[in-house]
């Protein structure tokens, strides 16, 4: 992980702490000193997690802004590789790709994500890949075992909004619409049915209660963009919601009954009971 804010605020994978295991963990300072990190926020959708140690004064990185990268870039990863008698271990590349989609061997599927051929293993999850300038752009994730100089980090723009809104309220609210869903391809070969809608989100229960319920959504229909921003997964679904702050509204772009519709949506702190 790497500190964001100098009060001891720190960035990392949501598998670096377990997907939420835990709710306290060791965390080991570059002085050789160690603290106790409260586990402020997580989500394994997006393998990011938010640690705060009780600590002041702590040097921090600069974010840098991740979509402005191109391919060929310079792009610098740090990390403990294998163990930490390699801690702080520096790998140099460039940026081989943008927008990957990547499944893992959990089932979890993440996107969009940076590709470096900067030597990523085993023990660099959480770090930060820099650019040219010493700047952050993207938490190192994973590498694909079967390849070499395949590493992918998670765009640092991702993770601002989530940061920004833990320092300032010392938690994050996590927005919801209330529906279960698969993406259209997913949906097609599962049912051996045809949907009219060439991608999107099909809607396939809207939960009691819900801002989904109220705005009126309804089974089948395809979610395809949320507020002109295009909409193919759960995951790119649900990672639009951190843009928002509860009971901002959201105009989703629904395909129904072959007819695309505007539907506005009200978002809603998620209840603790409901995932």
């Amino acid at each position: 992980g790497f500190i964001v804010d100098s009060n001891g605020y720190i960035v990392t994978n949501a598998h670096v702490i377990g997907d939420g295991q835990y709710e306290n963990i060791k965390v080991s300072l570059i002085d050789g000193s160690t603290e106790i990190g409260e586990v402020l926020w997580y989500d394994t959708t997006l393998d990011l997690a938010v640690v705060k140690i009780n600590r002041t004064g702590l040097p921090t990185v600069e974010l840098g802004n991740s979509d402005e990268l191109k391919v060929g870039e310079p792009a610098v990863a740090i990390g403990n590789p294998m163990t930490l008698d390699l801690e702080r271990t520096v790998t140099q590349g460039i940026i081989s790709g943008l927008n990957r989609t990547v499944a893992f061997e959990n089932g979890t599927v993440i996107e969009p994500l940076i590709q470096t051929d900067a030597s990523i293993n085993s023990g660099n999850s959480g770090g930060p890949l820099f650019n040219a300038e010493g700047h952050v752009i993207g938490i190192n994730t994973a590498k694909m075992s079967t390849a070499e100089g395949l590493g992918f980090a998670i765009p640092i723009n991702m993770a601002k909004p989530i940061i920004e809104q833990i320092i300032k309220d010392g938690k994050l609210s996590t927005l919801y619409v209330g529906i279960t869903g698969v993406d259209v391809e997913t949906y097609q070969n599962a049912l051996g049915v045809k949907v009219t809608a060439e991608y999107g989100v099909v809607v396939i229960e809207v939960l009691d209660n819900t801002p989904a319920e109220e705005a009126g959504l309804k089974p089948v229909d395809v979610i395809t963009a949320i507020d002109g921003t295009k909409i193919e997964s759960m995951p790119e679904l649900k990672r639009k919601l951190y843009q928002y702050k509860e009971n901002d509204k959201a105009e989703f772009t629904i395909i129904r009954n072959g007819q695309e519709q505007k539907v506005s949506i009200t978002l809603k702190a998620k209840p603790g009971n409901l995932q």
